[in-house]
Formats: structure tokens, sequence, C-alpha cells
């Protein structure tokens, strides 16, 4: 029984040297289109996006041109252009990813719920009478001992340690 595989929808990006020429640029374009359509996919779409500084420094290259490319294919087909993007010397780095397995930007909202019916308030009791308060006592008066007890510390004698 022969083995059927499905087609699936792919994403490569590449970055190419920012100091070929649009008819360079349009050549390795062409290569990895020719590459995919001739391992039985399709590409959707290419997009080329116009000089722009890399975050850090690749192949000793600080700018570069992204190409986009958005195609259909067999595994196969994915397998066979990622390892002609390995061995190729025309691209600086490299990235294929398969779109199901990217996750939406935007996040999913979903309506609040309808609030729920107010229910009529039921009626308040009437509350008790309060009554009165025990009368509060009187604070003691303080008593004044700590004078004597500072004057009998001011009498003792200090004692000094001596170091020979």
């Amino acid at each position: 029984m022969p083995s059927i595989a499905i087609t699936q929808p792919y994403e490569a990006v590449y970055i190419v040297d920012a100091t070929l020429g649009d008819e360079q640029i349009g050549a390795i374009t062409a290569k990895y289109k020719t590459l995919i359509e001739t391992g039985g996919g399709a590409v959707d779409k290419i997009d080329i996006w116009e000089r722009r500084k890399l975050a850090y420094e690749i192949k000793g290259r600080t700018e570069g041109i992204y190409v986009i490319m958005q195609f259909h294919g067999k595994p196969a087909v994915e397998a066979e252009l990622r390892r002609v993007f390995q061995i190729s010397e025309d691209q600086i780095r490299f990235l294929i990813v398969r779109q199901d397995e990217v996750e939406p930007v935007l996040p999913v909202i979903t309506p609040a719920p309808a609030p729920a019916p107010v229910a009529e308030a039921a009626p308040v009791a009437e509350a008790a009478p309060v009554a009165e308060a025990a009368p509060v006592a009187e604070a003691a008066p303080v008593a004044e001992e700590a004078a004597p007890v500072a004057e009998a510390a001011a009498d003792t004698p200090e004692v000094v340690a001596e170091t020979a």
C-alpha cells in the first residue's frame, strides 16, 4: 500500500547579505522557489524586506535582508529545503516553521457573562436598644519612684578597666 503524505503549510525565513544587489537576491529566492516546486510543493508568497540591522553579528555581518517565503509541501520537501539551507553559503541564517505549530498572535476574546438578576432585598429587622455602658473607673495615680532609682545609679562609682 503506498504511503500518502499530506501537504502542510510552512514558512521559511532566511537572511541574505545586505551587500547583494536586487538581481542576486532575486536569483537566490528563485533557487529556493524552484527547489520547493520540483519537490512537489507550491510557494504561496515571497516577501523581501529592506535592509535591517541584525541584533548581533552573524558570520561577520551586521546587516542583512530578510526573505519570508510561505509554501505548502510534504515533509520531504521541508527536509530537502533545510538540507540545502545548511550547505548553501548564499544566506546568513535560516528558520523553517510549520504553520499549524504557530500560536495565534491575537488573544481570543470571550464575551463576559450576563450579570445575574438582582433578587429583591429582604426586610431588615429592627435593631435592639443599646444598653448603657458601665462607668469607667479613673486611672490610678502614677508613683514617682523613678527619681530615687536614678539618684542611686548616679551615686555608684564608675568602673574603668585598665589595660597594661
